[in-house]
C-alpha cells in the first residue's frame, strides 16, 4: 500500500501533460520532418519517450525514492501474478464494455492506428512493432504517467476513490476518443487501485500489459472482440 507523502504538487501535474503534447508535437511535426519521415511507430516511440522522461525529470529534482512509490523490483513475483489476475479480470470488464456498447448502444468505434496495423500484419514479424508499442511502451509509459505521477496526488487531495476517479478520467481523455471513455475510465481506477493496494507499480504494469497483449493477439488471431 502507497503510504509515503507526494512531494510534487497539481500544478506540476498539469504542467507535465500539457508539456508532453507541446514536446511531441515540435519533435513530430516540426523536428522530425526536416530530419527524416517518421512512421507511425517512431511516433507513438517518441511520445513514450517524452512521458519517461518528463515524469522523471520533475520527480528527480525531489531526490525521491521511488522504491518507496513501487517502482521496484521488490516482491516481483507476487506482484506480478497480481497484476495477471487483475488484468484477467480488467480484460473481461474490456471485452464486455465493448461488447454492450455494440450489441445495446449499437455504437461503433473509431479505429485505432495500432489496430489497424495489427489487422494488417500476415506475420509475427509485422506483428512485432504494434505489439512491442501496446504490450510494453505503452503500458510502462501509462502506468508511470497517470497511476504513478498523476494518481498519487490526487488522491492525497481528494482520497482513495476520488484520485483513482479523476487519474482515470484523464487517462481515458487523453486518448481522444469518446467511444472508449467509459471503458477507459472503468480499466482506470482498476488499474490505480491494484496499484495502491498492492504498493507496486509493477502489478499495474502487468495488469495493463495483459489486456493490451490480449487485444492484439485476440485481433492478430481473427477472434471478434465484440
Amino acid at each position: 500500500m502507497i503510504a509515503a507523502k507526494i512531494p510534487w504538487n497539481l500544478k506540476e501535474v498539469l504542467s507535465v501533460h500539457i508539456l508532453r503534447l507541446v514536446v511531441g508535437l515540435l519533435l513530430v511535426r516540426l523536428l522530425y520532418p526536416l530530419l527524416f519521415s517518421a512512421t507511425s511507430f517512431v511516433v507513438e516511440l517518441t511520445d513514450r519517450l517524452v512521458v519517461i522522461t518528463l515524469v522523471w525529470v520533475t520527480v528527480r529534482k525531489y531526490h525521491q525514492n521511488f522504491a518507496e512509490l513501487g517502482l521496484s523490483f521488490k516482491n516481483l513475483g507476487p506482484n506480478v501474478l497480481k497484476g495477471l489476475f487483475a488484468g484477467c479480470l480488467l480484460l473481461g470488464v474490456s471485452l464486455f464494455s465493448e461488447r454492450m456498447y455494440t450489441t445495446v448502444l449499437f455504437l461503433t468505434p473509431s479505429q485505432h492506428p495500432l489496430v489497424a496495423q495489427v489487422q494488417d500484419a500476415a506475420t509475427f514479424q509485422q506483428l512485432a512493432m504494434p505489439l512491442f508499442l501496446a504490450g510494453l511502451a505503452a503500458p510502462v509509459a501509462e502506468e508511470v504517467l497517470y497511476r504513478f505521477f498523476t494518481f498519487l496526488p490526487l488522491k492525497e487531495r481528494w482520497g482513495l476513490f476520488g484520485g483513482a476517479i479523476l487519474s482515470a478520467a484523464i487517462f481515458a481523455l487523453m486518448h481522444f476518443n469518446a467511444y472508449w471513455l467509459a471503458e477507459i475510465i472503468v480499466v482506470g481506477v482498476g488499474l490505480a487501485l491494484l496499484y495502491y493496494w498492492t504498493g507496486s507499480l509493477i502489478s499495474s504494469i502487468v495488469a495493463h500489459s495483459f489486456i493490451n497483449t490480449s487485444k492484439v493477439l485476440l485481433i492478430f488471431f481473427g477472434i471478434p472482440l465484440v
